[in-house]
Order: structure tokens, then sequence, then C-alpha cells
């Protein structure tokens, strides 16, 4: 299977909306719920799910002018020589 995967840009906004909700709970679990005293799960918080909840958080803030910029810096043409 070639090619690339297309979403519009609602599907998009949806799934950067559920992660960040799902990187917010796994955060929330770690601060308030039973899990704060484990390791396994403290490395996952700190080397996983925070960067995730920041970088989905820049992702949902940030699209349209990241997209905008995108669009300008697409090459048109062919190969450069």
């Amino acid at each position: 299977m070639t090619g690339t995967w297309k979403f519009s840009n609602k599907r998009l906004r949806d799934l950067e909306r559920i992660a960040h909700l799902v990187f917010g709970v796994i955060l929330l679990l770690y601060v308030y719920g039973l899990w704060g005293d484990s390791t396994a799960f403290t490395l996952v918080v700190r080397v996983f799910a925070f960067p995730a909840l920041i970088g989905s958080g820049f992702a949902m803030w940030q699209f349209p002018r990241v997209r905008r910029w995108w669009a300008t810096r697409r090459p048109t043409g062919g190969m450069p020589t």
C-alpha cells in the first residue's frame, strides 16, 4: 500500500483533541491517582505523556500558522537541479 494519508481539517482537529485529552487524563492520574508512586508510571509520564501533552497543545494552538507557512514553502514543480 503506497501513498499518503489524507485527513480533513475537522478530522485532524478531532484527533488532536482526543490525543490531548488522553494525555491530560494520564497526567491527571499521575498527579491525583493511585499510580503516583509507581516508578514505571512516573517514567511514562515524564518521557512520553507530558511532552506529548505539551506538543499536542502547541499543535492545536499553532496549526493554522504552521499550515500556512508549510503551504508557502512546499515546492510546486520537479526536482531541484
